[in-house]
This record gives structure tokens, sequence and C-alpha cells, in this order.
């Protein structure tokens, strides 16, 4: 057969000759990989191997570690989860990472700290675990079903995290339980330490009330419709007259009011300006031109636009005018002689620059009441229904079903234009319910002590993944400034009750150190906060704490509130790392939406307690979405469950899934495809891990490095020294995506496609010394690539290092780490040169066995001449047996000392051997011979 080479110095026709036909006689004198390690395996059989490596390998590793890893100590906090249902993709990604990163430290010889915990109280689960109970239940029932509830999602959720290979040790006494008694007790030592130093006190404030859970919400507890529709009512309040408006006599005057919620128009006490805008009278064309209306004179064009009336403005007046105003409550016309009063918030940038003033129902209304001594009118109870104390026509009706509608009926001949208006509105997070702002009384954290410090900690604070870090670290500052207060009281009956009392007659809080302490002792003795429920006060306070407090039990009641979960779960680090120094994390690692959440109450509980931050830097990863970007739901049907992707495709391919998508952006995709291609690159993972053991068989007990290493040998321990370097760095950085692309690269290229390739001659059918020396570079190799996939893929790493080492396990107990040694870049120049050359060869052979080839090379400069020289030995002599004819795959090579500087590539010349090659290791010629001169050689030391 002829075949024709086209290369740069023209065509040259040449001969190929196979191989001898009696080459399969020399099969059982190579040294081909073996090993007992399956290339791939049932989903049976991985599942039943999955239990085998996590009762045996995976469930002892933490206790191992904690036992015979030495200092420092790496501190991973663990964010408790809900104990309320089965476990999602947010939780295999937050888990999984967390993983990774106790996997990697422990891998480089750190001991590791993580805890794992629950979060086992609040309103998700007590509305879970009362759902199908019919009618009234008590406080105890409540509880009593909550706990039950919470107790087995804690122990399914468990199960799935071990499968899952989380590093941990899951013990009972190991793990941290919100509604344990130490954990309580600390919580409650906490709260008296910050009521005592003034930093958590009672108040009547407005705060966002759930009506259809009948509790106070935090921020954090918090969702928000985007496409809500409230009323937009643009309404008139009578005034009592205008200072110095001379055009205002025998005239009528309005206030021009915008509203969106006019259920709260009963509780209004005042209407704010702004003393730096301008405000206008204004006549409206088709109205009655005795009446005139006042409103800032920035938003008339605004108020034409959205209402159609046109205005005419009869006079100009500054906002510093309005301070002596007073109008006509828009409902209660008793109330005659209402302030105005001057306020920042007021802005015309919206509505008309007159703002309704119901201290009650915003924040803002509540502060001005403050400043100017109103009173708190609120006639909405807990459920959202307007009181006895409410106008007679709203009385037992629902402020968000009737009241809008109400009010509006009531004052008709006031309302000017009424509209809907869309705009994100919150809602209750859990029963997705619209919130309302409402005042009552309860117990706050006072933030305002609290967020410089606070700020100053976060400057110190690491945020990663990096990209994100100056932006996810604003986000946390802007949270933090812009929280007004953080109420810490719940009026429901599952978490930890707030341990105070009061007087009957004055309402006076009563707390003291003895009280605490001995709430602490019935904790500790009776297993549970119940006895707040269950007792009488006689059989809750002894005759010495009476004593003690100057009250009998009958001038006493007890709180009704419980803690809010976030000050439960923001108090953990104090439980939970009471034993680390300092009792400060390394790491806190959750989702965005912990900005508003567990992020910041540790960080707030911790400033109050210590004045520090609990944490030393945060990793904040994304939410998981389909593929088509939507957020998995029950109700679009999108959801993907942990436990069908580890059935179809093993629990590393979720890991694997993690690591290559959890880093990289706030949105996750899960979808088939993207599980699919995780399970192929394990799949391709797995099949260089089996020809590794196949090559290396078992571990040595020592892997000695020859003085006389070839090049490749050298090229690869090289490249060993740098993988370990980068992936050490991409570790430390967290970013787990390029870890995994990282690892696919170098498996790719610098083992699969050049060394493995590349010496195959040498492993198959070289000597002992030559397959030695391979072993030995490949088991390094074999070890640092373990030690770089283990964080991320246990489950194959445990059962490859089981045919490496069958008696022992990977990475808990031993640190593997490259030698320094190994760092050799004139030996990477030197294959890198040889490497250049053989992509010419390459191109110009086409597909022929290149092992038929001549080469002929004219260097381009003495730098490439040398290293050329160093892999071939002799110059201009063809020579068969040297490294360069290994790495270039060619029968012979002659490197011409002549150079070529005229041109800036080699010159490279090919010719044919006009000869057979060797059938046992089908790489040199042989002529008369059967076999070549080096498999004789080999043949006959064996025998």
């Amino acid at each position: 057969m002829l075949r024709a080479i086209n290369f740069r110095f023209g065509i040259r026709l040449y001969s190929v000759k196979p191989v001898k036909k009696d080459a399969n006689k020399y099969t059982d004198t190579i040294n081909l990989p073996r090993t007992r390690f399956p290339n791939r395996l049932s989903a049976a059989k991985r599942e039943q191997l999955e239990q085998e490596i996590l009762d045996h390998k995976i469930a002892t590793a933490y206790q191992y570690q904690e036992q015979h890893k030495g200092k420092p100590t790496f501190v991973l906090h663990d964010g408790p989860p809900y104990a309320n249902g089965q476990l999602h993709m947010g939780h295999a990604v937050n888990k999984i990472l967390k993983d990774i990163t106790l996997r990697q430290r422990l891998a480089h010889g750190q001991q590791v700290n993580y805890i794992p915990g629950w979060d086992c109280h609040g309103l998700p689960i007590e509305l879970k675990a009362t759902s199908t109970a019919a009618g009234e239940q008590t406080a105890l029932e409540i509880r009593q079903k909550s706990r039950a509830f919470a107790s087995e999602a804690i122990e399914s959720q468990k199960a799935d995290f071990r499968s899952w290979g989380i590093l941990a040790s899951w013990q009972p006494e190991q793990i941290y339980l919100t509604f344990k008694p130490e954990f309580i007790a600390n919580q409650l030592q906490m709260f008296y330490n910050l009521y005592e130093r003034g930093l958590v006190y009672r108040d009547l404030k407005p705060v966002y009330w759930s009506p259809s859970s009948k509790t106070a919400l935090a921020e954090a507890e918090l969702e928000y419709d985007p496409k809500f529709i409230s009323p937009s009512v643009y309404l008139r309040f009578g005034l009592n007259g205008l200072v110095a408006a001379e055009v205002t006599k025998g005239k009528q005057i309005y206030a021009l009011v915008w509203t969106t919620t006019p259920w709260t128009l009963p509780s209004n006490q005042a209407i704010c300006y702004n003393s730096s805008l301008e405000y206008v009278l204004v006549k409206l064309l088709d109205r009655n031109p005795n009446e005139l209306y006042l409103m800032a004179s920035a938003l008339v064009s605004d108020f034409e636009n959205s209402t159609q009336l046109k205005c005419e403005i009869v006079e100009r007046m500054p906002g510093s005018a309005l301070q002596n105003c007073s109008y006509q409550h828009p409902i209660d016309k008793g109330q005659a002689n209402l302030p105005f009063f001057e306020a920042t918030h007021v802005q015309d940038s919206k509505g008309t620059g007159l703002v309704h003033t119901a201290p009650a129902h915003g924040p803002d209304d509540f502060l001005i009441s403050l400043a100017n001594k109103l009173s708190v009118k609120c006639y909405v109870n807990e459920a959202g229904i307007y009181t006895e104390e409410a106008p007679e026509f709203l009385r037992g009706q629902s402020v968000l079903a009737q009241g809008n509608s109400l009010v509006l009926q009531h004052i008709a001949d006031d309302v000017l234009h009424a509209s809907q208006f869309e705009h994100s509105y919150p809602i209750d997070w859990r029963t997705k319910q619209p919130v309302i702002i409402r005042a009552s009384e309860q117990w706050f954290i006072n933030t305002d002590k609290l967020k410089a410090p606070a700020a100053a900690a976060l400057e110190r604070v690491q945020i990663y993944p990096r990209v994100n870090a100056e932006s996810s670290k604003k986000a946390l500052l802007t949270q933090l400034h812009k929280r007004p207060y953080w109420c810490i009281s719940r009026q429901r009956a599952w978490g930890v009750p707030i341990p105070v009392l009061y007087k009957k007659d004055n309402n006076q809080v009563v707390l003291n150190a003895a009280l605490i302490e001995h709430l602490c002792g019935l904790l500790r003795s009776e297993g549970s906060m119940d006895f707040w429920w269950s007792k009488s006060l006689d059989e809750l306070l002894p005759d010495k704490l009476l004593k003690q407090i100057g009250c009998e039990t009958n001038q006493l009641s007890r709180g009704n509130d419980i803690f809010d979960i976030w000050f439960d779960s923001g108090s953990t680090w104090s439980a939970v790392l009471k034993d680390q120094p300092g009792q400060v994390a390394d790491l806190y690692l959750e989702g965005y939406d912990q900005f508003t959440g567990w992020f910041q109450s540790s960080l707030l509980t911790s400033i109050a307690a210590r004045n520090c931050a609990p944490y030393k830097a945060l990793f904040v990863h994304g939410f998981t979405v389909d593929e088509k970007g939507y957020k998995m739901s029950k109700s679009l049907g999108n959801v993907i469950l942990p436990k069908q992707i580890t059935k179809k495709f093993g629990t590393d391919a979720l890991r694997w899934w993690v690591a290559s998508h959890g880093t990289q952006h706030m949105s996750i995709t899960v979808s088939e495809k993207l599980l699919q291609q995780a399970a192929e690159s394990l799949s391709k993972v797995r099949g260089t891990l089996r020809y590794l053991n196949g090559v290396i068989n078992q571990k040595e007990q020592r892997l000695p490095i020859p003085a006389n290493n070839s090049y490749l040998n050298k090229y690869l321990l090289h490249s060993l020294v740098e993988f370990e370097e980068e992936i050490e760095m991409l570790y430390n950085a967290y970013e787990y995506n390029r870890v995994v692309a990282s690892i696919q690269n170098f498996i790719a290229n610098q083992v699969s496609s050049i060394y493995v390739h590349l010496i195959k001659d040498r492993l198959y059918c070289g000597n002992s010394q030559e397959l030695q020396d391979i072993r030995c570079t490949l088991s390094h190799c074999y070890r640092l690539l373990c030690k770089a996939l283990w964080p991320i893929a246990p489950y194959l790493i445990e059962e490859s290092w089981s045919y490496y080492e069958p008696t022992g396990s990977a990475f808990h107990e031993e640190t593997v780490q490259a030698d320094k040694d190994w760092r050799n870049v004139q030996a990477t120049q030197i294959v890198n040169a040889a490497l250049d050359i053989k992509r010419i060869v390459n191109q110009q052979a086409g597909d022929v066995n290149s092992w038929h080839l001549s080469v002929g090379i004219k260097c381009c400069s003495p730098q490439q001449l040398e290293m050329l020289t160093a892999l071939q030995g002799k110059l201009d002599v063809p020579i068969a047996n040297t490294e360069l004819c290994e790495i270039l795959q060619v029968g012979s090579a002659t490197v011409e000392s002549q150079l070529d500087s005229s041109v800036d590539t080699a010159m490279v010349r090919l010719q044919t051997l006009d000869s057979s090659l060797c059938p046992r290791c089908r790489r040199f010629s042989i002529v008369q011979q059967e076999i070549c001169g080096r498999c004789s050689e080999i043949l006959s030391t064996k025998n």
C-alpha cells in the first residue's frame, strides 16, 4: 500500500509494511494494566457499594480526623435548615458545598470542626404540624405536635444528608438542635444579658404583621408579590384656613392626599409636609370654583396625568407656610383640629407632597408621633379585623378584604379619583397572604446601637466568590443600614418563650438573673419549656423567687410571646462555637437570601454580645432554577428531587453537578442535560482512575524518584506540582467550578493525551526499571488526582482507593502532597519543545502509523537544538531508541546540528522505513530477526 506525505520539501511516496501475523503469541509478555476495579457499575450495584462505603469509610471519617489530625482547626458553622419536610435541591447545593470545603481542608492535613444543626421552631413547622387538626388547639397541643413533626423531619433529613457523604458526626449528642435544653438555656442567658445592657427592650411600635398567621414578622420572613394590586386614591382633607393667602377668602381649602391604604384612614392623626418643597393652591377646572386644593407644585402635572383633572394654579407658597395649618379628620368629623407636621420623608417624587399619617401603621408615621408626642391609635386586632374601638361601620370587618372599599364608600364625597396601583407588596413567606403594618407591644433589639460596630466588623470579613465580593458586601451593608429595628417577639406557640413576667397593674416588665437561672434549672430537669404553658404561676415561681421579685403570683402575668426564630438561629454561634477560640467560625456558607436572614441575625447578636462578627469569611451561593430559569415549585411541576438524581446517576454525580454549577451564578440551573453531563464527566474520570489503578496495582511502601529519570517522567512530576498549586488556590477561593474544569483539563491533557499516551511502549514492553519508574510516577499522579477529587467525588475515590490500598481509606488517614523537588522547568521546556515537533509530524503524517516513519529535524534556534539534543543524545545520525523518538512516536529521528535561523519553526522531513515492526512492541523495526533487539533482551532476562 502506498501513501503520500505532504511536507515542507515536497511529496514522497512510501510503503507501509504490516506487522507480522504471529504477534498474538507475545501478548502474555506485555505489561498490560490489570485491576479488578470495574469500569462501570449497575444502578443496583452502585447503590449497594455506596452504602458499604458510607458505613465503613465515610461514617467514621469525622471521628478519626478529630482524634488524629493536628491543629490548626478549620471551623465551618452550619446554618441550620428547617426541620419541616423533605430535602430539595437547594439543600443539596448548600450541604455539598459545605462538605467539599471541609474535605478539601482535611485532605490538606487540617482538622475540621463541623457540627450540623437544625432550626426546630417557628411558623413553618407549626403550620405543617397542625395543618390536619380540626378546631382550636391549646398551646401545649400545638407544641407537642410540632415537636413530634420536627423530630421526624430531622431523622429523615439526617439520613439524606448522610447518604450524600456529608462529613460529620451524626450521633444525637454531636448535632445541635434549637429545641435542645442546653441550647435554649444558652439563648435565655444571652437574652437576659442583652436586656441588662439595654440592648433589648419592650415597646409599642408598628411592625410587619401577618393577619393570616396572627403574628409579627421580620423582614427576612417576607416575600414580595411584584404584581400586587392596591387602590390608588386621591382624596381631600378639609383645612381650617391657610395663613397669608389673600386668594383663599371665601373659599373652601382642601389638602390633597394620595394613599394606597385607605383602610388606615380611621387611624389618621396628622398630615406631614416638607418645608423645603414649594406648594401651590390649585383650582380644578371641572369642580366647584370656590374649592381650592393644596399640593406640591412639582406634582401638579403628575396629578393631572393620573386623574385627567385639569388644574389652574392660583397661588404659590413655601412649605414653611404650612406649619400652623390644621384640618378635619376625613372620617371622624369630631376631630376638627388635627395638625400638620414637618417631615423629611415627604418627597415630591410621587403623590401630592402631603402624606396621610397613621402612627399605628407606618414606621415614618410612628417616628413622627414620637417626636410630636402623639398617641398611637390602633383599631386593628391580630387577625387583621377592625376592633370595637373602630368607627361603627367598620367593626368586625377585615382590613384587607373589606376595609378599603368600606372606607372609600364612607368618604365618597371626598374622593377625587380612585384607580388601581400595581406594585411590589410584602406577603407572609409561609401563608403567601398579604401582611400589614400594625402597632403592637413587642420585644426589640436596639439595632441603632449596633449598626456602626456591625458595619465596621463586616469590613474585616472576607466574602466569596471573589467575583461577587464587592456587590455581596454592599448588599449586606445596605440591609444592615436600612433595618429600622429588629422585632424579636412572635405571637405563636411553637418556639422558645420570652422568659418575662409583667405586673398586672402597670404592665411593667419583671425580669432578673434569679428568674432566668430558675427557669434554666426547670428546663434542664423537665427537658423542654412546655412548663411555661402547663404550670400555674404558683407552681412556676417558688416563694424565695417571689420575695426577690417583691410580688405575689396574683399580681403577675406571664408573657405569651416566643422568640423570633432568627434570634434562635442567630444565637447558634454562642452555643455551638463555645469551645472554639474566640467563638468565631472561619466560614459561614449559605444562600444569598441570608443577607437579610442568618448572616444578619448572627452578626447582630454577636456584635451585641461581644462586639465582634461570629465569622471570618462568608461564602454566598445562589438558588436552584429549572432550565428555563423558573424557580422550582410543585405548582409548575418542575421539581427534581435529590433522591431522584442519586438513584439514577449516583451520589457523586449529584456532587459533581453541585461543584460544577453551584458557585458560578446566583441562578443554579438543574436539568436532565446538565446532570447527564455530570455523570458522563465522572465516568471519564473513573476510566482514568481505573487505568492508573491497573498500572500501579497496589500501594508501594516507598515511591523513590530515580536520579536518571526520563524527561517524560520529570515532565509529569513537574506538572503535578503545578496542578496541586492551582487546585489548592482554586479550592481556597471556593471556585469549585474551576476546580472541576482544572481536573478535567489535567486528566485530558497532561495525563492522558501526553504522558500516558507517550509512555505506553515503555510501560507495556519496557524493562523492569522503566516499568518501576513509570509506576512510581503514576502512583504520585494517582494519589494527587485522588486528593483533588476526594472532596467532590468521595464515593468514587474511596472505591478506587480500596483497590490501591485495601486496608486503608482516602485522605482522612494520611496527607498526600507533591514534593517541591519535582519542580523542573527545564524538563517541561524540553518536553514541550519535542511536542511542538510532534504537532508538525502529526500534521504531515495524517493517519499513517508514525512508527513507520523516520524524521529529520533542522532546528531554528540554538535553544531548540539544545532541548532536542537532551532527548536525542547524538546529532546528525538517525537513532531509534531515544526519548525524542518516544515523544514523537516515530521509528527513528535525526536532529541536524546545522540551524536554519531564517524560519520561526523547525524544518521537518519524513520518510518511510523499509522494514516491518516488531510483533511484540510494534515500535522498533526488524529485518531478519523475529523480534527487535530490545524485546529479545527483555524476554531473555525474564526467562
